[in-house]
């Protein structure tokens, strides 16, 4: 009988661990998951702003004459 009890509390434990392995596991892999989208939404957003920061500062040559095509 005590060596039943013996088992199931092996066993219970050994259930805990592999539970609390996957809800961890899954903690991490959700929070780097999020880091990952943050950071290419950060740099999308920087890529965007820069580029139309650029055609602010330098807008297209206005082509007037056949001389401003050579």
């Amino acid at each position: 009988m005590r060596l039943e009890g013996v088992k199931a509390l092996i066993m219970f434990i050994g259930l805990m661990i592999v539970g609390g392995l996957f809800f961890f596991g899954f903690l991490l892999f959700a929070l780097v998951f999020v880091a990952v989208v943050l950071v290419l939404f950060l740099g999308f957003y920087a890529y965007l702003r820069l580029k139309l920061w650029w055609r602010k500062k330098h807008p297209p040559k206005v082509l007037e004459g056949p001389e401003d095509y050579f």
